[in-house]
Parts: C-alpha cells; structure tokens; sequence
C-alpha cells in the first residue's frame, strides 16, 4: 500500500472490497487478491474488520424483515442474534447486555477467512448498505450526547468518558475531554481559566483588551483570539494551536526567560523546565484532536500506547499483561466510548486474548 494513502481512501477501498466479496461475483482468485491487501498494512485490516462488524452488528438486515408486515416491529428476539451464555464466533462482544463477562472472548480468529454471508443481489445489497449507513448515523448521534456536571459557578467537570462543550459569557467556548476540570474567572479587565486535570480545546473570542488565560501549575498559555488544546499531564503540558497564535509562559520565572511562541500548526511540550516545539503534520493534527468527535484515532501506534489512551475513557482499565505485545503496531478509528469494538477487533486481528479478571481487562499473546 502506498504510504501516503490516507485513512479516507482505506476505509473506501475497504468497503469495495466487503462489498465485491458480498455481491456473489467472488472467486479464488479474488480472495487472494484481498489477502495481499489485508496483509498491506495493519490500518487495511483494521478497515476491513470496522466494515465486517457493522454489518455483523446490523443483524444482516436482508432478514430482519422476513415474515413481519410492514411498518411494524420484529420481536426482541427475532433480530438475528440467538441467544447465548457465550460470544458467537462472528459477533463483536458488545452485542450481548453483559459485554465482557466472560473469561475471555470467543471471535473468528481471521476476518479475511470467515465464510461469506449469503449473497444478496446487487439492488438488495445496495439497499442494505444504505440501511448500515442509517443504523451508523444514528449510532454516531446517540453515542455524542454527553454529559458533564457543573460544580459551582464557575467550575465545570466531566466524568470519565464524557466529553462536553462550555459556552463562556465572553463568547468563547471550551471543549472538555473525559475526566477533565476547569475553573473559570471573567471579568472586566482578565480572562483566566485554571485546568486543574484532563485536556481541553479553546475557540477564544477575540477581545483585544483581555488576554484569554489557560493556567496550569506554574504555567500560563495566553491567547487573544485563537483555537488551540492544551492537555495537562501532572505539572506538565501539551498545547496544539489550530488557529491564530499562543505563548507560553512561567509563572515565577526571571523576565529573562523569553516565553515560548506558537504559531497555528505547532506543538509544544513541556518536560520540566524544558519546552519543545514541534509541526506536526496534518494527519498528526486530526489525530490528537479527533477526540472533540468522540473517537480515538490510531495511526501505526504502539499497542501500549493505544491502551494507555483508551483507559482514559473507561473506568475498566485495559492492562498489557505480556510485554512481548506492547509494540505490536495498530491503526483505525475508534469510538471512544466503546472499548469492547477495539478488544474485540484486537483479538479478532492480532494473536491477543482478552480476558476478563474483575474490574480489569488482560491482554495476553494468543
């Protein structure tokens, strides 16, 4: 696969592939073909997988209308999906009330060797995809609405796997990631905001005769009119400005010491005394922001590192129990509010069991 195909163009090639090996017209020939870009890389996997799921998912809605009239609604337990104390083979985890109560999770090992669904024809296909589509949408637009609490006046918390944008009086507004707290003091003459944990994203009004403030520890981030995040780890910081321009200062530092400067594009990390700046490129950009949506994007990432970045949003900590997968590298997009998608699809693409032991997940090599 060519380097430079983005995730867009993989996930399309994906559903043309899912879609010619549905149509009826498949052969030897075409399997291999499909193994070869299966094998590409791990994003075309990870693509291929997305699709088989949701499809797995929709009930293979070519027969949920079978045998009820029209405009009214099959039994609970006619949609498909049989009832079982286990995981079917074909069916994601998530399909079931209880999620991960089992042990461990019991999938295909191979998406690309699966037996294909019943062929449908051309025109019923198409009309089943568009019914994915649909169910997708609105999945997407539930999985959205979130929640945050509201300490007092001017304190906002989300819990753990909420995200939530605050509208200020000044009419800037700020996006709180999962598990995040802010404190905010506008008046008159100062805009200041106090991340006191999580990460945020800023779209500040412009108001030339008030600085717009981020504080964090001995840190300030200052702005005027501009977009950009900053996530706090411990005393440290992360600043992406997408938008405009930011400085970052020291609280309690000599007036020697020149403040970082950010322009739209740039990165800057601290460790310490030390501030880093970096460009990252575009791809990089839409990945560390593509939580305002509600996913995670993966993008050749270090399973250890993916982990760390979803057990932000869960409350059941995933934990990499045998180091020998921690480097395993993966990509995709991932709702951040469904854990048990990117454990089924681990186990499901890469030699991983998972299983359940109490209030954590283990990740072993399989």
């Amino acid at each position: 696969m060519n380097p430079s195909t983005n995730s867009a163009e993989i996930e399309a090639a994906a559903a043309a592939w899912f879609a010619k090996r549905e149509s009826g017209d498949w052969s030897a020939a075409d399997q291999a073909q499909l193994q070869v870009w299966l094998d590409s890389a791990t994003a075309c996997r990870i693509a291929f997988v997305r699709i088989v799921t949701a499809w797995e998912r929709s009930g293979r809605l070519n027969a949920l209308g079978a045998g009820v009239p029209s405009g009214t609604i099959p039994p609970r337990g006619a949609w498909g999906f049989a009832p079982s104390s286990t995981v079917p083979p074909s069916e994601p985890p998530q399909t079931r009330s209880k999620g991960l109560a089992d042990p461990e999770i019991d999938v295909a090992p191979s998406m690309a060797d699966s037996p294909p669904v019943r062929a449908l024809s051309r025109p019923q296909f198409r009309r089943s995809m568009r019914a994915i589509g649909a169910l997708l949408v609105i999945a997407t637009t539930v999985g959205a609405v979130w929640y945050f609490s509201r300490d007092h006046a001017d304190s906002y918390r989300t819990q753990i796997g909420a995200i939530t944008t605050v509208p200020l009086s000044d009419g800037s507004k700020v996006t709180l990631n999962t598990d995040s707290q802010i404190h905010v003091e506008l008046n008159p003459t100062m805009r200041r905001i106090r991340l006191d944990q999580g990460e945020a994203y800023f779209e500040v009004a412009k108001d030339t005769a008030r600085s717009f403030v981020v504080e964090i520890a001995d840190k300030r981030v200052v702005a005027v009119g501009t977009k950009f995040s900053v996530r706090r780890d411990n005393d440290d910081i992360r600043v992406l400005v997408t938008e405009g321009r930011v400085r970052i200062e020291r609280r309690g530092v000599s007036s020697k010491a020149a403040p970082a400067q950010l322009d739209a594009g740039s990165e800057a990390r601290t460790a310490q005394a030390a501030v880093l700046i970096d460009q990252p490129a575009p791809a990089q950009v839409e990945q560390l922001l593509s939580w305002r949506t509600g996913y995670i994007m993966f993008r050749n990432t270090a399973l250890a590192d993916a982990v760390a970045d979803f057990n932000r949003y869960t409350a059941r900590k995933i934990v990499i129990e045998d180091p020998a997968i921690a480097g395993i590298r993966i990509g995709g997009n991932f709702r951040s509010d469904d854990s048990d998608s990117f454990l089924w699809l681990l186990h499901s693409g890469f030699p991983i069991n998972v299983e359940a032991r109490g209030d954590r997940i283990i990740l072993t090599k399989r």
